[in-house]
């Protein structure tokens, strides 16, 4: 009878398609030319803390109250949330719309904590590392609805470097470049901005974008998109529902660890303002992260003289924008004789440097 037991159940189990003990993780669609690394259904209605901090950069604040992720899970979602009462990041009082108070909220979670982990904080709070998931290259997906809130506020799902080459104290990395894959303003829920901040990291670049969505901006409040990147040696792809929206030339070569968080009353998120609705909800469907089966070729990076190149067509970007700013003032036709010229050179660029398309 055992036996005859067993059998059936085996049976059943290739039938469904799931080795015994399959977890939610392991019913994860398959992704064409890709193996799944990393995933979070937030399924089972628990935050799984062995890849999650439920904290927002406390190495950044005393205030453990301020850092502490504000979460529910429910109906298969991880709902990130900030009421009109949560407490200050830094220990001060709730939020406020004055916006020469720089007292302000934040919340969220993340993959990987260690002393100096974000070069954009300042450290207040020795801690304990966290090492929940790290990892160089890949395709980077997320399901979600933007936060209706109709008011101030800001969303961020973006990635750090973890910093493997710092000194013991947490200090003197150069791996801690930023790539946000996308930061939104709560009241533009139709706007996509993806975007690379260099930091210490001496071979990459700044670089940002601004997309306007397809549809009304409502579309991406009242439903569940997708947003990804497809992060290689040679460049960093950005995808809204799996189309192409934005594309970089380099990337960063070291391993990156993620952050979901959110902010109000912070000196870039936007301030409390009279038409905002609260509770500010956030809801995440899935995190999911999945590997090139063919691996990442390191030589498909930029040479030394395509690097050269770039730099300079920056610089020269850079010094025409500067340009057009003073003309902007004084000039307005002259300005847009010279926008006019501006753009012309993004396609003679693209097409004298065919390896640096895009």
């Amino acid at each position: 009878m055992f036996k005859k037991s067993m059998a059936l159940l085996l049976v059943l189990t290739m039938l469904v398609g799931l080795p015994l003990g399959a977890s939610a993780e392991d019913s994860v669609p398959e992704k064409e030319g890709y193996v799944l690394d990393f995933s979070t259904e937030f399924n089972d209605g628990n935050l799984n803390t062995e890849y999650w901090l439920p904290q927002y950069l406390p190495h950044c604040t005393t205030n453990t109250e301020g850092s502490s992720a504000r979460y529910k899970i429910e109906n298969g979602y991880l709902n990130l949330f900030i009421t009109k009462d949560s407490p200050d990041y830094f220990g001060g009082q709730p939020g406020s719309a004055d916006s020469d108070n720089l007292l302000w909220i934040a919340n969220g979670i993340q993959t990987w904590e260690k002393n100096h982990l974000h070069p954009g904080g300042s450290q207040q709070m020795e801690v304990e590392p966290y090492e929940g998931y790290a990892t160089q290259y890949g395709y980077f997906e997320i399901r979600m609805k933007m936060p209706d809130t109709k008011g101030g506020g800001y969303a961020a799902w973006w990635l750090i470097g973890a910093q493997d080459d710092a000194r013991p104290d947490g200090t003197g990395s150069q791996q801690n470049g930023e790539i946000d894959v996308f930061e939104t303003f709560f009241k533009s829920p139709g706007v996509f901005e993806p975007k690379v901040h260099a930091w210490d990291d001496p071979e990459l670049g700044e670089w940002a974008s601004k997309v306007e969505l397809d549809g009304t901006p409502m579309d991406y409040v009242n439903e569940f998109h997708t947003y990804a990147m497809d992060w290689r040696p040679e460049g960093i792809t950005f995808y809204v529902d799996g189309k192409e929206v934005a594309k970089t030339i380099e990337s960063p070569q070291y391993r990156m660890c993620m952050i979901l968080s959110m902010y109000i009353n912070s000196d870039f998120s936007g301030w409390d303002e009279p038409d905002n609705v609260y509770p500010i909800e956030w809801l995440i469907d899935y995190v999911r992260v999945y590997k090139d089966k063919n691996g990442y070729d390191e030589n498909n990076r930029l040479t030394e003289f395509e690097r050269f190149i770039k730099d300079m067509c920056d610089s020269f970007i850079a010094f025409w924008q500067r340009i057009l700013s003073f003309f902007q003032d004084f000039c307005p036709q002259c300005h847009q004789f010279f926008e006019c010229l501006f753009s012309m050179i993004p396609a003679l660029y693209r097409t004298t440097n065919p390896n640096l398309s895009n």
